[in-house]
């Protein structure tokens, strides 16, 4: 199976053709550069290789992920969150485009860009007790606009709407309910549920299922090249590099009294 050599933020194991990726960056599993780049890295290895026929997404430990990290803006200069938000696409972007069937097996808390990383999966199962939102205004950011398709390819505009306005975390019961998670699953069941899923998936005609994810994706990711969309991006990373904005996350990671 594709090697892995060199990754620091990730494990990947498997079995049967199944690989299981696992965030493993921080307690948090906050997505940061490095741990951006390893999955777009190991994405890029795993869609060629015949030895991988699926891919689980999960969380070591009892985190999925808590979303950016919010270190990677504040303890550099403003051009490092270009970095930090390019980094995320090319994550995002590749994981919505893995031709093999892909599972998420949202393990713990699925917050801000670690909900956007999990739409970008063709199914989504939660275990029981989790919770998972895009509370991204809750903080005061705002969203690239690829993260927004996710969400609204996962669950429809409406939903998507209500998700983003709302900047709630939902329990795995109304996460199902909206279409943000097809299944909850028990805890101590959701890694061999997950692995059992994308094994069924994997037994579909592979070039088949692979036209048919790229066809019913086309209109999600016509964005990266719509020049309004570009556009827009441009004013998310103003946003992000505002000293109002970079004061938010600072209070976000300072502990309270």
């Amino acid at each position: 199976m594709t090697t892995t050599d060199g990754f620091t933020k990730i494990t990947v194991t498997g079995i049967d053709g199944i690989a299981v990726l696992a965030l493993a960056s921080d307690r948090v599993n906050a997505l940061d550069v490095t741990t951006l780049g390893e999955i777009a890295s190991y994405l890029e290895r795993a869609a060629p290789d015949p030895a991988v026929r699926a891919l689980v997404l999960t969380g070591a430990g009892s985190i999925f992920s808590a979303g950016l990290n919010v270190n990677e803006v504040l303890d550099h200069g403003k051009d490092r969150t270009a970095v930090l938000l390019d980094a995320l696409c090319e994550a995002l972007v590749g994981l919505f485009r893995f031709p093999k069937p892909t599972v998420a097996a949202i393990n713990g808390p699925a917050i801000a860009g670690g909900c956007i990383l999990a739409c970008a999966c063709d199914k989504r199962l939660i275990a029981e007790g989790a919770r998972i939102g895009a509370t991204e205004l809750k903080v005061g950011v705002a969203f690239p606009v690829f993260a927004v398709e996710l969400l609204r390819h996962a669950c429809g505009s409406p939903a998507a709407e209500q998700l983003v306005f709302d900047a709630a975390l939902l329990d795995a019961e109304e996460a199902c309910r909206c279409g943000l998670v097809h299944q909850v699953v028990a805890a101590d069941a959701l890694a061999a549920s997950a692995s059992d899923l994308a094994a069924q998936l994997a037994g579909l005609d592979a070039p088949a299922y692979a036209l048919a994810k790229a066809s019913s994706r086309r209109i999600a990711l016509a964005v990266l090249d719509d020049d309004a969309c570009r556009r827009l991006d441009g004013q998310v990373l103003d946003h992000w590099r505002d000293d109002l904005t970079r004061a938010n996350l600072d209070r976000l990671r300072k502990p309270k009294a």
